[in-house]
């Protein structure tokens, strides 16, 4: 019975949402009943005892169903005993409750008591059913803080173990691998529920590890579990978090692998750390410690632009018909574009995407007016007389993809600069003095292989899932089935003639 008990337990989720909406439904036909006859409003239904007995019946039956999954299923099941016992009681409670209601329902007084107590035991109970599964503070971790502090509540956001912190004073486990577990994995490891005898919710218990062994070997990504399980297609048994579960990102499992193969540092703070650019970017953004960089206003940044382009003789225009992002084009302004008229460019700079300064009269000076453009992903330089030292001052320019350096004076040791661009993928230095070994150099820094070979096995595996969707039938169209004509097939048949 073991097997099957734990199976009718995973039933308590459906069966114990039944009392709660019968005991409701219940209710507002009472208040009905009411107001139709204090206030003569006819046209609202009423309850009579035979209505009134069948709801109760149905409400009773559900509790004490209910009461019973769910005893079946804590046997089933790492839950914290605490909460568990908590919620038992009172769902048992409520149980005897709704039955005791039902056999006073003839009595008006005493069954008004008793249905007020039965409510009352319902919905305790639930709200102790809902911490273990989703934790205490499931219902005010979202609470606007000008409510919270009213209540004399806290919230994720004014709780003082989690303050808000910027990227350069924020610590690796606290801030940056916490907030992941508490978010993806803390609803099944947390203090609520353990399954595995595993928990997420502290470093200590974290690396204490569960039944089954440490979660996470420091260093060591295939003998950590932690990294292992989440890696593995979702419809594998052992693939956490479960399946209909909210799955972590690319961006969450990118910042996991890094800590694991960084041997798991604590209480270092990040900024300490020589972080590989696309974890640097994540934790940037997610930590506000890189600007958002969002445009202005179309219209004006559009009738600026206009200005803008007839003066310096460039091109200017918006890169969609309704976006807010435009592209430049000084090529046209050929040598007569430099330094200073870059700087003219200031008011429009935010809502810049795409810029070609290519062919122009741009140094390594006037790139210091690129600071504005947050948003840029496309860059030509190429046949300025843009330098390394120009190089260095694109480093905050964390969104740029495209980068055109052809013709330019630039060298192995500029590309250091070009670390700092996580979203690099396409570079041109043709006619440059780069090596080819520091720009493969440069593309294994910047290109997350980890994340490369997952994507090429959940590829795999959904071209193995086509291919097993494929239908075919052969009728015998491929297959050559005409008989050969017997002449040929005795002279195939014959041995070869001797020679003497």
């Amino acid at each position: 019975m073991g097997e099957l008990g734990i199976f009718l337990g995973r039933f308590h989720p459906l069966v114990v949402h039944l009392p709660i909406g019968v005991f409701l439904l219940l209710g507002a036909l009472e208040l009905a009943g009411m107001a139709r006859r204090i206030r003569g409003l006819t046209w609202l239904p009423g309850v009579g005892q035979a209505e009134r007995a069948l709801i109760l019946a149905l409400g009773a039956a559900a509790s004490v169903l209910a009461a019973f999954l769910g005893w079946k299923l804590a046997h089933g099941g790492d839950y914290d005993m605490a909460l568990v016992g908590r919620h038992q009681a009172l769902g048992i409670a409520a149980a005897l409750a709704s039955v005791l209601v039902l056999a006073m329902h003839r009595w008006r007084r005493l069954y008004a008591a008793a249905y007020a107590v039965s409510l009352a035991l319902i919905v305790l109970a639930a709200h102790a059913g809902a911490k273990i599964t989703h934790g205490s503070d499931y219902l005010t971790s979202h609470l606007p803080q000008a409510i919270a502090r009213r209540l004399g509540m806290e919230t994720a956001a004014t709780a003082p173990g989690q303050p808000a912190v910027a990227f350069d004073r924020a610590l690796v486990f606290a801030d940056a691998i916490q907030p992941i577990l508490k978010e993806r994995c803390e609803s099944c490891h947390g203090s609520a529920k353990s399954n595995g005898g595993l928990r997420m919710d502290s470093w200590d218990l974290l690396a204490k590890g569960g039944k089954h062994g440490p979660a996470i070997k420091p260093g060591d990504l295939a003998a950590s579990p932690l990294v292992r399980r989440i890696d593995l297609p979702q419809d594998a048994k052992e693939h956490m978090p479960p399946r209909g579960k909210p799955q972590l990102s690319d961006d969450d499992l990118t910042v996991l692998e890094w800590w694991v193969d960084a041997g798991t540092p604590r209480d270092k703070p990040l900024s300490s750390l020589d972080l590989p650019p696309l974890v640097a970017a994540v934790l940037e953004e997610r930590l506000g410690g890189a600007p958002a960089g969002a445009p202005p206003e179309r219209a004006a940044t559009l009738a600026q632009a206009g200005r803008i382009a007839e003066s310096l003789g460039i091109i200017i225009r918006p890169l969609t018909p309704d976006g807010p992002w435009i592209e430049v084009n000084a090529r046209p302004g050929a040598k007569a574009f430099g330094d200073a008229q870059l700087r003219l460019l200031a008011p429009i700079a935010p809502a810049v995407q795409w810029l070609d300064l290519g062919n122009t009269a741009v140094t390594d000076g006037g790139l210091s007016a690129l600071g504005a453009m947050r948003g840029l992903e496309r860059l030509h330089l190429d046949q300025t007389r843009v330098t390394d030292d120009g190089l260095s001052r694109l480093s905050h320019l964390r969104r740029i993809e495209y980068l055109n350096l052809r013709g330019t004076a630039v060298t192995d040791k500029g590309l250091a600069s070009l670390r700092a661009l996580p979203r690099l993928r396409s570079l041109y230095l043709w006619q440059t003095a780069v090596t080819p070994a520091a720009a493969r150099a440069l593309g294994e820094l910047l290109v997350d292989k980890r994340r490369v070979t997952r994507w090429k096995s959940e590829v795999a595996e959904r071209e193995r899932q086509i291919q097993a969707e494929q239908f075919e039938a052969n009728t015998g169209e491929s297959l050559n089935l005409e008989p050969k004509p017997l002449v040929e097939a005795s002279k195939a048949a014959a041995p070869p003639p001797k020679i003497p």
